[in-house]
């Protein structure tokens, strides 16, 4: 029906429709004088119409996924003091495979666009060394450089390994978005488009189901982590994710709104 296609097309498709795209780039100049339009003299504002724009191509980062080279024994890494959290982060990212692909295969240093200190240009210099050394070594690179990472981290200090882990994903998602000038140039859309998006990235789906007249309403979230707990009888990472699911009743205080 034409009401389902209106709701639809609001929905979120006009984004997504290139032929939607194409027409509305023809029709409306990219900057557009105001102020000329309506004769206030030299007052003028500039619009600025951002459209979808794919990042990292998913068929690129499917290559990445399916890296065919033989897997290579996890390094062992020094205790620099207290740095066990950032240890056990490091070795995981270093046996990531489309990631630890793209940083040996395309390489990160080549195309960085930061000026200062990378945290990605770091870390493919750690992941080729822990391709080639057979003893354990010390990551002082990366660790000496926390507060770079996270605000709030500290060298020799004791942290959390996740909090650590969110910080790391996240600064690598400002590295991928720097390449294209920075998130408030790009379309909200594009954003979950990067390398670290299509590797860690996903989106938690909430569906509510009402008693009395059935009817469905989803919500959508934007993800990089999922914290589950561990209850009860949970032996495995499933039987955590089955309790994650679970069905619900919402009434009381807990009623949906």
């Amino acid at each position: 029906s034409q009401i389902c296609q209106r709701k639809h097309w609001t929905s979120g498709h006009k984004y997504r429709c290139n032929d939607f795209k194409q027409r509305k780039l023809n029709s409306t100049s990219i900057f557009s004088q105001k102020g000329r339009a309506f004769g206030s003299g030299d007052t003028s504002s500039v619009v600025i119409q951002r459209t979808k724009k794919v990042l990292f191509p998913y068929e690129e980062f499917v290559k990445l996924f399916n890296w065919d080279k033989q897997g290579f024994p996890p390094c062992g890494l020094l205790n620099c003091g207290n740095s066990c959290f950032a240890n056990v982060v490091l070795q995981c990212l270093s046996c990531t495979r489309p990631l630890v692909a793209y940083l040996l295969q395309k390489g990160h240093r080549e195309q960085c666009r930061r000026y200062d200190w990378c945290f990605m240009c770091e870390l493919q210099v750690h992941v080729e060394r822990a391709v080639e050394s057979s003893y354990p070594f010390s990551p002082i690179n990366i660790l000496s450089r926390l507060p770079n990472i996270g605000g709030n981290l500290g060298y020799g200090k004791q942290e959390d390994a996740h909090e650590f882990m969110r910080f790391a994903i996240d600064t690598m998602q400002s590295v991928c978005l720097d390449e294209f000038g920075g998130e408030k140039a790009l379309h909200p859309c594009s954003l979950e488009t990067t390398l670290i998006q299509h590797i860690f990235g996903g989106q938690l789906q909430s569906q509510v189901t009402c008693t009395e007249c059935n009817k469905i309403s989803n919500r959508k979230e934007n993800m990089m982590d999922l914290t589950v707990e561990i209850q009860g009888e949970a032996s495995s990472l499933e039987d955590c994710l089955d309790q994650f699911t679970v069905k619900e009743r919402l009434d009381g205080e807990n009623l949906y709104k």
